[in-house]
């Protein structure tokens, strides 16, 4: 009898065994593992200048803030993963070194560095021995004057989570290295879309005087004379206009426009011609600006055209100069 009570009780044992195996099969077959299911990520952002530290803080929430130097554009992501193979109902711990992205990730400086790590203090896995983690954390430039290249910037830090372990009496370290990333573009894309033209002209110099002709930026014409000098405007004029594109959205843009004058050439006869004088340009809106929520801005230019006080003539055909325009955060 107890030999026969032994046996059946030794069946009925393996037989929960096999039962457990296969409701939980995890508990037996599993290891730790961390799936990245959102890579951290800073996203596209730029940098004025690199002659103070400047920052980024991105919460586990989501959330992205900026001071010092850095405007953040768009595309930064908080880090989630997915915890799993751990030990039912035990206390997961957290700790996270500092990491360091390099342009490419090639470590070659001038670096950035990510640190002050926000997550929970702990997470308890549930049933299945998984748990959900969410990272924030703070990218710091490093404030040495060199300036930061347009690029991508990678690094790595390691995560450790700590458990305790029944099975070892102790606790026990698992041991991922996370991917960090960020990109820098501090280069603003402006398009000439409209070239500043005062069309055609009839112009006719004098030694002693001279005659302008202003086109503001939203188009409109007006002149005025001196000396005798006299300078018609006849058809084809238009402002200026430049798109900027691709900035941080509602972002404070500088616009710094041509200062002095230029001169307009005669493009086949040269100095075998008079000159125009361009002066006084101006912008509209005026400097500063403030992007959109696409971090687009249109800007239109206007300037003067003047006659030379000359008494050479000016040649019918086409004069050119040039200008600058220059956009910056």
């Amino acid at each position: 009898m107890l030999r026969i009570l032994s046996a059946h009780y030794t069946r009925s044992a393996l037989a929960s065994l096999l039962a457990a195996v296969c409701l939980y099969p995890h508990l037996l077959l599993a290891a730790p593992a961390i799936e990245t299911v959102t890579p951290l990520n800073f996203g596209l952002f730029a940098i004025r200048h690199n002659t103070t530290v400047s920052a980024l803080r991105l919460s586990p929430a989501g959330g992205l803030t900026s001071s010092g130097e850095m405007i953040a554009i768009s595309g930064a992501a908080r880090g989630e993963y997915r915890l799993s193979g751990f030990p039912p109902g035990v206390i997961l711990r957290f700790e996270i070194d500092d990491a360091q992205l390099s342009e490419g990730g090639f470590g070659l400086p001038e670096f950035f560095r990510v640190t002050a790590w926000e997550h929970p203090e702990t997470l308890v896995s549930n049933l299945t021995g998984e748990a959900e983690l969410k990272l924030g954390a703070r990218l710091q430039s490093s404030g040495s004057g060199t300036p930061y290249g347009d690029a991508p910037y990678t690094g790595g830090a390691q995560l450790r989570v700590s458990y305790w372990s029944e099975s070892e009496g102790g606790f026990l370290t698992f041991i991922e290295q996370l991917d960090v990333s960020a990109q820098v573009q501090s280069t603003l894309t402006l398009t000439e879309e409209q070239a500043l033209s005062f069309g055609t002209v009839a112009a006719f110099p004098t030694a002693g005087g001279t005659a302008r002709l202003t086109l503001s930026p939203n188009g409109s014409l007006s002149s005025v004379s001196t000396g005798g000098a006299r300078l018609l405007a006849l058809t084809g004029a238009q402002a200026g206009k430049f798109q900027l594109s691709s900035a941080a959205p509602n972002a404070s843009i500088n616009i710094t426009i041509q200062t002095g004058s230029i001169f307009m050439t005669h493009t086949t006869l040269g100095l075998a011609s008079a000159r125009f004088v361009v002066k006084d340009f101006t912008t509209f809106p005026a400097s500063p600006a403030q992007t959109n929520a696409l971090g687009a801005l249109s800007i239109s230019v206007g300037a003067s055209l003047e006659t030379e006080a000359t008494s050479q003539g000016y040649a019918d055909g086409e004069y050119r100069g040039s200008y600058t325009l220059t956009v910056s955060y």
